[in-house]
């Protein structure tokens, strides 16, 4: 049973934060730079692009340039790496209003499901996952 709380949210008997959302994507490096999403220099994801509330957790990224070649690619690594800690969750991956110039066609990649398996089977067959 999911329980709100003040700090967060319950999944199962464990209390998630955005704190605890943040250090869970630590690992996820950006394709084109070996550097974490969530090191400041990037600023891919920040603890304020993190929402946990009512068994939801939704993350929002800033690519580092508009035309992010990557975008998409950042975003399934990210509800990947969701899924995998949070299982019991609702998982929400989305670009930051305005921060890209094909926002539409990237969230899409992300959210939609047959779209976003697809690519983790491409990605995992060429061992990247």
């Amino acid at each position: 049973m999911i329980k709100k709380s003040a700090e967060g949210l319950v999944l199962g008997i464990r209390l998630t934060t955005k704190a605890e959302v943040f250090k869970a994507l630590e690992p996820v490096q950006d394709p084109e730079h070996p550097i974490s999403i969530t090191d400041p220099r990037m600023a891919i994801v920040t603890e304020d692009y993190i929402e946990v509330e009512d068994g939801t957790i939704r993350v929002q990224f800033k690519p580092t340039v508009p035309y992010c070649p990557m975008g998409g690619l950042i975003g399934i690594l990210i509800r990947h790496k969701l899924e995998e800690v949070y299982p019991d969750a609702d998982v929400k991956v989305e670009l930051l209003p305005g921060s890209h110039s094909q926002e539409e066609a990237v969230n899409s990649m992300i959210s939609d499901n047959a779209k976003y398996q697809n690519v983790v089977q491409q990605l995992k067959q060429r061992n990247m996952l």
